[in-house]
C-alpha cells in the first residue's frame, strides 16, 4: 500500500478533499482518478450528528442498544467513541462496497493522548487493506506506515518525499519563534492577595450520580505557570467554571479565590476582572465588522465587541501589544481576515491587557499547524517570563518548548478523578 501524508497550506481545504473523492481527473494526484474513496473527518461525524437530530437517522449508532432498549444517540459518547463508530462504520462499507482509499482529515482533532493512540492502532490495521491519505498539520502526528509526504500549497506540490526527507528540509529546521521587544509594563496593576486559587478537598458531582473530581486539593500563587492535564472528561472544564464563576456547583465546596473565600459576595463579574481567559472557540463570537485593534480594546471592558469610547492611554496600550507581534500596521484590518495563529495571538492579547492576576489559556493551540504552535507557545512564554500574571494553560497534551513550572495531572478512577501536582 503507497500510503501519503499532505500537508495543505491552502485554505480551501474542503475543495481540496472534496476533489479527490470526486473522483474526477486530478492533476497533483492522478492515482486516485477514477478510484472510489471515503472521507474520515471531524465534518463528516457532525453531518451523521445533524441526520441523526433532525430526521433520527442512527446510521452509525443503528447496532448501539442501551439498557431500556433504545438506540443510543451518536451524542451520548465521547469524541474517542465516536470517532470509533465512524471508523467501524467505514471499515464495514469498504467490506460491503470496496473502497481504493480513505482520507483521514485531521484524524486526531478533539482526542486526549490515550484515544489518540488507540485510534493509531486502528488505523495501522486498516492501512493493511486500504490506501490512506492522511491530512496532518502536526508532523508527529502521522502515521508510521506513511511512505510519502507532500506539501501542498495554491494547488500546487512544493514538496514531495519520504518522511525523513521531510523532516530534513522542514521539520527540523522549525526554530522556536521569537517575539522581539518587551511587553507592555503593567501601569494599572491590579491588587489581589495570594492564594489567586486554593482548592481545600474539593469535590463535584454530576447530577449527583456520577463524580467527577474527588477531593482535590490545588493551590494557584502569583505569577506561577501551571499546566492542567489529564484527558478528555476527567475533569478539567469543571475546574476551570469553579474559577471563573460558571459553575453553581461550587456552591458549598472550600474554595478560595483571590485571597477570598468563594461564595462570601463577589459576582461574577468581579471575578471575570481580574481574570483573562482564552479558548479557541472565542473566534465565533466575534462579528465580521470588528477590527484587530477593536478586538484588543474589549478586553479593557470584558465585552464581546467594544461599545464605549476607549481612552487615549488604552488606545496606545492597545497599539504597543500589536506592534509587539508585527500587527500595528494591520490594526484597522477585520479580525476574520486575520489567519487562525494571529487571531489566537489577538484573543490572548484581549486577555492580557489589562495585565490581569489569573491567565487561563483553554486549548490555545488546538487544531494548529506546527508554526503557528510554535509563535503561540513562544508569546505564552514570554508572557510568563516578563509579567506577574499567573498562567494556567489547559490541556491533554504538553507543547515543545512550553515551560510550565508545575503540572497538575488529573487521573480518572471510578469515584472521579483525582489530582496529584507533578513536575513539569
Amino acid at each position: 500500500m503507497n500510503h501519503i501524508a499532505i500537508f495543505n497550506k491552502s485554505t480551501s481545504q474542503n475543495n481540496f478533499i472534496n476533489h479527490l473523492l470526486a473522483g474526477n481527473e486530478h492533476n497533483l494526484f492522478p492515482e486516485f482518478n477514477g478510484k472510489k474513496g471515503a472521507l474520515f473527518s471531524t465534518s463528516v461525524l457532525e453531518k451523521y450528528i445533524t441526520e441523526e437530530l433532525n430526521h433520527d437517522d442512527f446510521t452509525l449508532t443503528k447496532n448501539c442498544i442501551d439498557g431500556n432498549g433504545n438506540i443510543r444517540s451518536l451524542t451520548s459518547y465521547s469524541s474517542g467513541q465516536q470517532k470509533k463508530l465512524l471508523l467501524d462504520f467505514l471499515v464495514h462499507k469498504n467490506e460491503k462496497e470496496g473502497i481504493d482509499f480513505l482520507i483521514l482529515d485531521k484524524p486526531y482533532d478533539c482526542l486526549d493522548i490515550e484515544k489518540q493512540e488507540s485510534l493509531a492502532k486502528d488505523l495501522m490495521e486498516i492501512g493493511k487493506k486500504i490506501t490512506l491519505v492522511q491530512i496532518f498539520k502536526i508532523r508527529d502526528e502521522v502515521l508510521p506506515l506513511v511512505k510519502k509526504i507532500y506539501l501542498v500549497n495554491n494547488d500546487k506540490i512544493e514538496f514531495s518525499g519520504t518522511p525523513e526527507e521531510y523532516d530534513k528540509a522542514f521539520y527540523q529546521q522549525l526554530k522556536p519563534y521569537e517575539f522581539k521587544g518587551n511587553l507592555p509594563d503593567n501601569l494599572q496593576k491590579i491588587e489581589v492577595e495570594n492564594p489567586l486559587v486554593k482548592f481545600t478537598d474539593v469535590n463535584i458531582f454530576y447530577e449527583e450520580t456520577r463524580q467527577i473530581v474527588n477531593n482535590i486539593n490545588w493551590t494557584i500563587n502569583k505569577g506561577e505557570f501551571w499546566h492542567l492535564k489529564g484527558p478528555n472528561g476527567a475533569g478539567k472544564t469543571s475546574l476551570l467554571t469553579m474559577i471563573t464563576g460558571d459553575n453553581a456547583k461550587a456552591f458549598g465546596e472550600d474554595i478560595m479565590l483571590f485571597g477570598r473565600k468563594k461564595g462570601s459576595g463577589e459576582t461574577v463579574w468581579e471575578l471575570k476582572k481580574k481574570i483573562g481567559y482564552f479558548s479557541p472557540s472565542l473566534t465565533q463570537f466575534f462579528g465580521k465588522l470588528f477590527t484587530v485593534q477593536h478586538m484588543v480594546l474589549s478586553g479593557f471592558y470584558d465585552s464581546i465587541g467594544l461599545y464605549e469610547n476607549p481612552t487615549g492611554h488604552q488606545i496606545h496600550e492597545a497599539d504597543k501589544w500589536l506592534d509587539l507581534v508585527g500587527l500595528k500596521e494591520k490594526k484597522q484590518m477585520y479580525f476574520v481576515r486575520l489567519s487562525a495563529e494571529m487571531q489566537r495571538i489577538v484573543l490572548i492579547i484581549r486577555a492580557m491587557v489589562k495585565h490581569p492576576p489569573l491567565l487561563i489559556l483553554d486549548e490555545p493551540t488546538n487544531e494548529l499547524d506546527d508554526y503557528a504552535t510554535s509563535m503561540l507557545t513562544a508569546f505564552i512564554n514570554k508572557i510568563h517570563q516578563e509579567t506577574d500574571t499567573a498562567i494556567l494553560y489547559v490541556s491533554h497534551r504538553m507543547l515543545q518548548g512550553l515551560h510550565p513550572d508545575k503540572v497538575y495531572q488529573l487521573t480518572p478512577t471510578k469515584n472521579g478523578s483525582v489530582g496529584t501536582v507533578e513536575s513539569s
